[in-house]
């Protein structure tokens, strides 16, 4: 049974998603694929957007690509147990981050960083993962999300929005 979310991600999913967790965007452009790490993520809008937070000076080309056609494949994974969701859609909105986004970046770089060293990963050595340098708040629309945790159910879809 899902959780009181109207959108594809449910509360039980957004928890998941705004844990400290590995974020991987996946963008491109004419078969010429991208990637760029995110520095946080925040459902909104009662489960239909996703703000993913970027630094555009380390990952130039994701945003870019975010700008130029909105198609991103989000992957977010658990460095722990790799439990992994895939939110599949379209980024409507690239944006200087809110403050209140700007506070889920600076509040998830110091979870990751610890949930990081817990499984002993120096800080300073998984520090180019956190730059702040220029940030911008990409909103995704999900379109699909998908369970990508390794075992029989990855690649099953978990919700997909209609019409």
């Amino acid at each position: 049974m899902r959780s009181t979310l109207s959108g594809l991600i449910d509360t039980d999913l957004a928890t998941f998603l705004e844990s400290p967790v590995m974020i991987i965007l996946g963008t491109g452009e004419e078969g010429m694929p991208e990637i760029g790490r995110g520095l946080g993520a925040a459902v909104q809008e009662d489960g239909t957007a996703l703000q993913v937070i970027v630094s555009a000076w380390q990952w130039p080309g994701t945003v870019a690509n975010a700008r130029m056609n909105g198609r991103i494949a989000a992957t977010f994974a658990r460095p722990a147990d790799y439990v992994t969701y895939q939110v599949k859609g379209r980024v409507d909105l690239v944006a200087p981050p809110t403050p209140a986004l700007r506070a889920c970046a600076m509040r998830y770089a110091t979870r990751i960083s610890a949930a990081l060293a817990e499984l002993g990963l120096a800080p300073e050595r998984t520090a180019p993962w956190r730059s702040d340098r220029d940030l911008v708040a990409l909103r995704i629309r999900p379109e699909q999300v998908f369970v990508q945790t390794p075992g029989p159910r990855a690649g099953s879809l978990v919700a997909e929005r209609r019409g």
